[in-house]
């Protein structure tokens, strides 16, 4: 091609705009007919990225491992209902991560930091599972959680991501029953949350709210204190989130209400009653989840979740154990008796690993107040069923050299009901919370009407 002077120009394309002439006129619908859906071009699949620099191979495999236990802890395995294109957890390994927990792990890989302390969370959970020592990943990851950590506090951040790290390193020191580290982390949670607004001014994921409660209560065991955020959910609704009790259930907690009041005339009687009801239904629903016949999270994290209604019972039972004044304190039959229901509710309920230094430290503590109360005999036989729940779940957490005192307790009782038999045994600890399920022999139904005369004349 030239131009008029002879000078060859440069060749030029032109986009093809189709062909020329009049536009096609577009096709008149006829009566009824609905207007075509245009089909648009597929959208790119989204991508999770997880903030991990790739290292050895070995530490690639044990990362796929960590990121491979998180998620079937809190995924469990997903199913698709034919009849609904939604993918919904219809069953869970575990329920210790707040819910919706199918959203878990994808709200950690969206903050570098997050990530890598719930893979530092990850790998102390898995050995405490294998019953092994902390493996080098745990303080890798750790390691750099905490870097990228303090790198934010230095620039005043409060954003979600550093939030739930926080929430994690909290807990981790809660969990072990280590105080003084765990106040440092639990200050340093309530700073931030009071930058971002405070807790109902957190404009966050539903479950980062979550987060930091269940990290606020955990300090308040360990520390002993009262939780210092207000709960955002209404913590007097027990139908709601307990569900409504059966016939049996309202005459267990009844029966245990009128004992304790006439026992101890305190008005504490009625919340113990009402954690017994929390209690039963609570691991009936979690019984169900493991069997499939119910479904343990929502498609939605603003919907009640299981951890809403585990975060009101263990709200309820801080009220039994907790001393508000210290020149009036409550019965040791209350104090000890919440104490188990954390540690039940932390081992069945959030389904944390038993070996938690926190379950050993609240055993400790019902040691030393048993040990404390004068007329122990007397108290022991008239709430046998209770205090033999209390003494196999305290032995199984307690410290060794602790062991002993709840095993020779528990033996007392078993002893004047004569039961030798293992599954009579087992039943027999559990009866406090199933009595329906409890079958008492012959043997046994003749000596309870001499159990409380006889359990004083044991020695200690």
């Amino acid at each position: 091609m030239t131009t008029k002077q002879g000078v060859r120009s440069p060749r030029q394309f032109k986009a093809s705009i189709g062909p020329r002439g009049r536009r096609k006129q577009r096709r008149k619908l006829k009566a009824g007919e609905q207007e075509p859906i245009p089909v648009l071009p597929r959208s790119p699949a989204s991508k999770a990225i997880a903030p991990y620099s790739p290292g050895s191979e070995l530490e690639d495999s044990y990362l796929r491992f960590l990121i491979y236990h998180c998620m079937l802890s809190c995924f469990g395995f997903l199913k698709q209902n034919a009849d609904q294109p939604d993918v919904t957890v219809v069953c869970s390994r575990t329920l210790t991560c707040v819910g919706p927990r199918f959203e878990w792990y994808p709200l950690a890989v969206r903050d570098d930091a997050f990530f890598h302390s719930l893979m530092s969370s990850t790998s102390s959970h898995a050995a405490y599972l294998q019953q092994v020592e902390l493996p080098r990943n745990f303080y890798h990851h750790r390691g750099i959680a905490i870097r990228l950590l303090n790198e934010r506090l230095e620039r005043g951040d409060h954003d979600e991501g550093t939030i739930n790290t926080v929430c994690v390193f909290a807990q981790q020191e809660a969990f072990e029953g280590r105080p003084r580290t765990a106040s440092t982390h639990i200050t340093g949670l309530l700073q931030l949350v009071k930058a971002s607004g405070g807790i109902e001014g957190l404009s966050y994921d539903p479950k980062t709210r979550r987060h930091v409660h269940f990290t606020d209560l955990a300090g308040a065991i360990t520390l002993s204190t009262k939780p210092v955020l207000e709960p955002t959910l209404d913590i007097s609704d027990y139908n709601t989130y307990f569900g409504q009790p059966t016939s049996a259930t309202v005459s267990y907690a009844q029966t245990f209400r009128t004992r304790l009041c006439n026992f101890t005339n305190s008005p504490l009687s009625d919340q113990a009653a009402t954690a017994l009801w929390g209690l039963r239904n609570l691991t009936q629903l979690r019984d169900d989840f493991h069997s499939g016949d119910a479904f343990p999270d929502t498609l939605l994290s603003t919907d009640l979740q299981f951890t809403d209604r585990v975060e009101v019972l263990e709200r309820l039972v801080h009220q039994l154990w907790y001393v508000e004044d210290s020149e009036n304190e409550q019965h040791a039959i209350f104090r000890t008796f919440g104490w188990t229901c954390v540690i039940y509710i932390y081992i069945v309920l959030r389904e944390l690993p038993k070996e938690l230094g926190m379950n050993t430290m609240l055993a400790g503590r019902i040691k030393a107040t048993l040990e404390a109360y004068p007329d122990l005999n007397v108290l022991l036989a008239t709430f046998n069923d209770l205090f033999l729940w209390q003494m196999f779940v305290c032995g199984r957490v307690a410290d060794e050299r602790d062991r002993n005192f709840f095993a020779s307790h528990a033996t007392k009782i078993l002893i004047i009901r004569k039961l030798e038999d293992a599954n009579d045994i087992l039943v027999a600890a559990e009866a406090f919370l199933w009595p329906e399920r409890h079958v008492s022999s012959a043997a046994s139904s003749s000596s309870a009407s001499r159990l409380d005369s006889e359990m004083v004349d044991i020695d200690d």
